[in-house]
């Protein structure tokens, strides 16, 4: 059985947020998960965006996130965004590369395998959204998306509408810089402390790709927009991201950790 640490109450059903099957608290998607596991229930939509507080869901899901869209594009969001000679949002800026998942654990305690990816059907939907509202119109689309091993990446086109080039120049004025991936998972396990036993987290083994959206806040700390320095800053946060999946690793593992320990001694 999956574990479900932190359950408030005694309730089997899930709460549904802002995406269709998107799990809003962490011990509804751990039940979903062990239903989807023993064949009684569908794969459940999973989301990797940072911690959501059931208030703030709860506003989304009450139409909030619409009044923003309202303030935001009204007069080009104060100025933010310009109008072009046919009286639309302006497009400023060619597309934007980022690294959407890496294989560290992330701030839920999960690990998403970057060999995992099925990417095939989301190419031929490669939306990009807002904060995985599957509610609202794609604000833009992934010219291209690969995995090479180490991380997930993927060349992020903005809509030319207004409340997607506001939140396109956030991105490239630097008020933002991250993104999350939503997956249904196919393949998957529990992590747990060697020595303990205590549940760390899950560990998807194979998934498939539905969206990536931007966030303010990525569960994966790693998901960000590349930095100015080029294929350097992908390669910056792919390194810092194999050195965190060592570090996870060995605590999982024993052996893992003597082998870590042993090449500490050899590099001294």
């Amino acid at each position: 059985m999956m574990q479900r640490e932190g359950r408030r109450d005694g309730r089997a059903g899930g709460r549904w947020g802002p995406g269709v099957g998107w799990v809003q608290r962490r011990a509804d998607l751990l039940d979903a998960l062990d239903a989807y596991r023993r064949g009684v229930a569908e794969a459940p939509v999973v989301c990797k965006w940072g911690a959501l507080s059931q208030r703030a869901a709860a506003a989304v899901g009450d139409g909030a996130g619409d009044s923003y869209r309202a303030s935001v594009t009204e007069d080009g969001g104060g100025g933010a965004v310009g109008r072009n000679a046919g009286g639309g949002p302006a497009q400023s800026g060619g597309a934007l590369t980022f690294v959407a998942s890496t294989g560290e654990v992330d701030r839920h305690g999960d690990i998403v395998s970057p060999e995992g990816w099925r990417l095939d059907e989301y190419r031929r939907n490669p939306v990009l959204l807002w904060a995985h509202d599957y509610r609202q119109p794609a604000i833009g689309l992934s010219e291209a998306v690969w995995s090479d091993g180490r991380a997930l990446l993927a060349r992020m086109q903005f809509a030319p509408t207004e409340f997607a080039q506001e939140v396109a120049g956030l991105y490239r004025q630097g008020f933002q810089r991250g993104v999350s991936v939503g997956f249904r998972p196919v393949r998957f396990e529990e992590r747990r402390d060697a020595r303990s036993g205590a549940f760390l987290g899950i560990r998807f083994l194979e998934q498939e790709l539905l969206e990536i959206s931007a966030v303010p806040v990525p569960a994966n700390s790693h998901a960000l927009l590349r930095g100015g320095a080029g294929a350097g800053a992908v390669n910056d946060a792919v390194r810092d991201a194999g050195r965190d999946a060592i570090r996870d690793a060995a605590r999982e593992s024993p052996k893992a950790a003597m082998v870590v320990a042993l090449l500490r001694e050899l590099r001294r």
